[in-house]
């Protein structure tokens, strides 16, 4: 059988071939792929059901698959779940989906139940891209896990934190942590802000910062500046008290209800959809400012008209509150510009207002100026579309709550 599937795939041959039957080529792949990965599966979930005292099935996908120990413990827990989930295995077989699909699924299944996640995301996951499928299915099962269920998950995130240190085999110095959701979102934007200064440092957006040093090492830089409070300005003072664009702040959406200690039921979760528990976020209330995000209030400071080109930190934490990041990949706000949909210059001259804005990614960014690629909403979702192509399809309207 594997000889027959090893000589089908050996005829397959790029060489001669246009763009059109090259494109068509990947996808027939994708979903040979996709059903390969269905069966891997299944015959991980059969291993693990045996009861012979042999080694289960996350040791065999690494012996025989060669898998990391992280991947092969990720293919079991995954197949466990899939074999409760014959919709999203079907899909999974036939190509709909792929292996980032089910793994989103059954983590999400995890959490609440393999039937009820079954139900409510296999459509979902057929629909979308894996990045945006990843992201629904988490913040569906955040707003399905009750909060006993959230405050156990917290506990058990913050008692297996760790953080470690050695040094190689050429004397470099290394570093390893791992945070809970909450804490990690705080360490996260912390570094990303002094990666930020450190790259305008360098030359910024019209300059040539890469070449004064590499993003790796901006990245080790900061860790440094930030571990010995050594951060300075570009002048040589301190900046250790400057305010960081919102991109690089944490944001969470919350219900005014969450902010009363006897009634702790209204949404609170950071901005990826990560559920915060009331005791966390009456830790972070004691030292967090709390800055209302309006969407629909005509004349409000979130509407500049043509007068400024680019978004104020209003408007960027009304688009972070909306678009939660790209609007087509997901990317995390940090990650991401404000793009206008109608050009600011001429002559389309479109406005610098919310409605006008979205966030995108670098990548997402260069495709629409560099390439000519065009951003825009229809049937409920965000679309990038190339010239004459298919659309990428991303993440669906903003949503209307507030902070």
């Amino acid at each position: 059988m594997f000889t027959a599937v090893h000589r089908a795939l050996e005829a397959v041959t790029a060489r001669g071939k246009p763009r059109a039957e090259l494109e068509a080529g990947i996808a027939a792949l994708a979903k040979v792929e996709a059903h390969a990965v269905e069966r891997r599966l299944a015959l991980t979930a059969a291993i693990d059901n045996l009861s012979d005292g042999g080694i289960d099935g996350a040791g065999v996908t690494r012996s025989r698959a060669r898998r990391s120990k992280k991947a092969a413990k990720k293919a079991a827990q995954t197949a466990e779940q899939l074999g409760k989930m014959p919709e999203t295995r079907a899909a999974l077989a036939r190509g709909e989906i792929n292996e980032e699909h089910a793994d989103a699924a059954a983590a999400a299944a995890a959490r609440t139940s393999p039937a009820e996640a079954d139900s409510a995301l296999a459509a979902k996951a057929k629909a979308l891209p894996a990045d945006m499928f990843a992201k629904q299915s988490q913040e569906w099962a955040n707003a399905k896990e009750r909060d006993h269920a959230r405050r156990e998950r917290h506990l058990r995130q913050r008692e297996t934190r760790e953080a470690r240190t050695w040094s190689d085999a050429d004397g470099m110095t290394c570093l390893f942590a791992r945070f809970d959701p909450t804490t990690g979102s705080s360490v996260r934007k912390a570094f990303q802000a002094e990666i930020d200064r450190l790259w305008r440092a360098d030359g910024g957006r019209d300059g040539t910062p890469d070449e004064v040093r590499t993003p790796d090492q901006r990245g080790a830089d900061a860790i440094a500046a930030l571990l010995t409070s050594s951060r300075v300005s570009d002048s040589g003072e301190n900046s250790g008290n400057r305010r960081p664009h919102p991109r690089f702040q944490v944001h969470i959406r919350l219900d005014a209800s969450r902010c009363r200690t006897d009634h702790p039921n209204g949404l609170a979760e950071l901005i990826d959809g990560t559920p915060l528990p009331q005791e966390v976020l009456e830790r972070i209330a004691c030292e967090a400012a709390f800055v209302g995000a309006v969407f629909a209030a005509d004349g409000s400071v979130l509407w500049q008209g043509r007068s400024i080109r680019t978004a104020t930190d209003a408007q960027w934490n009304a688009l972070i509150h909306r678009d939660g990041g790209c609007v087509i990949c997901a990317a995390e706000p940090s990650h991401c510009q404000a793009h206008h949909l109608d050009p600011w210059a001429p002559p389309t001259a479109g406005p610098t207002d919310i409605d006008n804005m979205a966030l995108v990614c670098n990548t997402d960014h260069h495709l629409i100026h560099d390439h000519g690629h065009q951003l825009s909403r229809s049937d409920g979702e965000w679309q990038l579309r190339p010239r004459g192509s298919n659309h990428r399809s991303g993440r669906p309207p903003p949503r209307s709550n507030a902070a």
